[in-house]
């Protein structure tokens, strides 16, 4: 009998100790997994996703607005949307979410399509801007930046960023750009409204 009894305390002793310690790594895990910066953007997408935003892109596209330079309102709910630089020159411009909208604080993320207050319209397109000396193209980026008032219905701000001077080129090179940073953006984004750069 008392075989049997301390047989019995080993088994649930070992029991107890394998419980509490898969139970502490399990935890651990999660801990990892919640400060993993990729499983983070994971999980941002796949709630992107599964919101209204995604679905809304196309109506978003085509919303205008009065240009009426103000402030934005508060609390100010974001999505971003820019054009699809993959369309083929000549068809109609489709624009797609950015993911810039993942890079904002949590607090400006709109999460909901009767949420979202403000839309941030981004336009990307390059220009000619000269030629080389072995007759190639030199283009030069532009973003233009547009911020929207969704319920007043106006454009509260808009700006255009020009990037840098094309690279120089070689001789079998036909074409040279120069770039706006895609950081430079979401900079002059978060500025608007009233966060500074650190």
């Amino acid at each position: 009998m008392i075989k049997n009894n301390k047989h019995r305390c080993t088994f649930f002793f070992t029991m107890t100790m394998l419980f509490i310690f898969s139970g502490c790594g399990s935890s651990n895990d999660e801990a990892a997994s919640s400060s993993d910066p990729e499983a983070i953007r994971e999980s941002q997408i796949s709630e992107l996703e599964s919101s209204d935003l995604i679905g809304n892109v196309e109506a978003y596209a085509v919303i205008q607005g009065l240009l009426a330079e103000g402030q934005a309102p508060i609390p100010a709910k974001i999505f971003i949307i820019e054009n699809d630089e993959s369309v083929e020159e000549g068809a109609r411009e489709k624009y797609v979410y950015s993911p810039h909208y993942l890079d904002l604080p949590e607090e400006l993320q709109a999460k909901s399509d009767s949420e979202m207050n403000v839309l941030v319209k981004l336009r990307r397109y390059y220009m000619e801007t000269g030629t080389y000396s072995n007759e190639g193209i030199a283009y030069t980026r532009y973003v233009q930046i547009t911020i929207m008032d969704r319920a007043a219905g106006t454009i509260i701000h808009e700006e255009t960023m020009i990037g840098s001077a094309p690279f120089s080129i070689s001789e079998d090179q036909s074409a040279g750009y120069g770039y706006v940073p895609e950081y430079q953006v979401l900079e002059k984004i978060l500025a608007y409204f009233g966060y500074a750069e650190e």
